[in-house]
């Protein structure tokens, strides 16, 4: 049986999205940060985002979370000024990650709870982040329509 990494990491311009799938171990959060700092390095000569999907996370021993609070206080110390949660459905995991993140934070970050990716990517457009592509463009005409027949 092959492994499988319990994330996926795409960093899209100036942000990292970052799907969390199943369970968060030392030996998998290890090697998560060490590729995740990897593909920022890039990043971090400018302030930078990051969108974390929490929908397919799993609750995870707190041994786990000294190393994510590590990571995230080195994220911010890079920079790291916009954050947006796609939120799970469960309670649980939403304490989870506000535990597991508990640090200092820069005055000037934004963090966001999502309900979806496409509203992570409009708020990181907004945010001058992300550039539209042609899908993004393509909700664009059909959000407005919406929007107009609600007046």
């Amino acid at each position: 049986m092959r492994y499988q990494k319990p994330y996926l990491l795409k960093l899209q311009d100036r942000s990292l999205w970052v799907t969390a799938q199943g369970v968060a171990t030392l030996h998998n959060t290890r090697e998560y940060i060490a590729e995740f700092t990897t593909l920022v390095s890039g990043l971090v000569q400018q302030p930078w985002a990051l969108v974390l999907d929490l929908r397919g996370w799993q609750p995870s021993p707190m041994e786990v979370f000294e190393l994510l609070r590590q990571h995230s206080r080195w994220c911010f110390a890079q920079q790291l000024l916009h954050v947006e949660i796609i939120q799970p459905a469960d309670p649980l995991l939403v304490w989870q990650y506000l535990k597991a993140t508990e640090v200092e934070r820069p005055d000037a970050l934004v963090r966001n709870f999502a309900v979806d990716e496409t509203t992570a990517r409009l708020s990181l457009q907004a945010a001058g982040f992300l550039t539209a592509d042609m899908t993004d463009a393509a909700l664009l005409p059909e959000v407005e329509t919406v929007a107009m027949s609600q007046i």
